[in-house]
């Protein structure tokens, strides 16, 4: 899988959200965009995911004019005004949203269970503003990876929220391990700080993404006969 932007832009009402921008992320690749905090992120968000018609350039899935695709294989997590949640509601309430749009069980059991197996059961009452910012980046993006269809996930601003980028840039690569092309948009001070060469709003040639090695595959443990054991002591006896 490829995402290739080339030269998008979106116009503002009064100046550019989205100067002209160049990106590319294949799965098992990781890359920040950055950028002045402000609508920008969102417009770059959106417009790589097929939810906004850049005014000027095209982005492609697999080389593949296919705004349907786009949309299908492109998911963006937690973006301002868009696809963050409503911070008043319970963290079960967002997480049975977000279950059901995957298409799975959504019931409050269901939720239940889905926060105890991703070690958030102690949150389910909690407005989802009150959230640690680390367990509110990481929930959301593994409901987002829940939507079968998706490969490539855009963390909107995550840095907004405060905390330390190494959580959120990790997070990021462990996704691209599992073979997902992860853009996260991000603040340049962000990217200093994780002394990364990063990608930039505005700009159309830019550094190589990060690639990042797949999970190694978990080898099958072969149960040991306890009677083959016992002949294997005799033997050695």
């Amino acid at each position: 899988m490829e995402l290739h932007a080339v030269r998008i832009s979106v116009r503002g009402p009064h100046a550019p959200m989205l100067p002209a921008t160049s990106v590319k992320v294949a799965d098992h690749q990781v890359v920040l965009l950055t950028g002045y905090p402000g609508a920008g992120h969102v417009a770059a968000s959106l417009g790589l995911s097929g939810r906004l018609k850049p005014d000027t350039g095209s982005v492609r899935i697999d080389g593949l004019d296919d705004l349907a695709a786009l949309r299908r294989r492109v998911a963006v997590v937690d973006a301002p005004g868009i696809t963050e949640p409503d911070d008043a509601l319970p963290v079960q309430t967002v997480v049975g949203e977000e279950l059901a749009i995957a298409g799975r069980k959504a019931g409050r059991k269901a939720v239940l269970e889905w926060l105890n197996e991703h070690d958030a059961a102690e949150h389910a009452d909690k407005r989802f503003e009150h959230l640690p910012v680390a367990v509110r980046t990481r929930l959301l993006t593994e409901l987002t990876v829940a939507r079968a269809d998706v490969q490539v996930v855009i963390l909107t601003m995550p840095d907004r929220h405060g905390g330390d980028p190494h959580g959120w840039y990790e997070l990021g690569r462990s996704l691209a391990a599992d073979g997902y092309g992860v853009i996260i948009t991000c603040a340049d001070a962000s990217a200093r700080l994780l002394d990364i060469k990063a990608a930039r709003m505005g700009e159309t040639d830019q550094p190589d993404p990060i690639q990042v090695a797949p999970v190694a595959p978990v080898e099958p443990v072969t149960p040991i006969d306890e009677e083959d054991e016992a002949d294997e002591v005799e033997k050695e006896a």
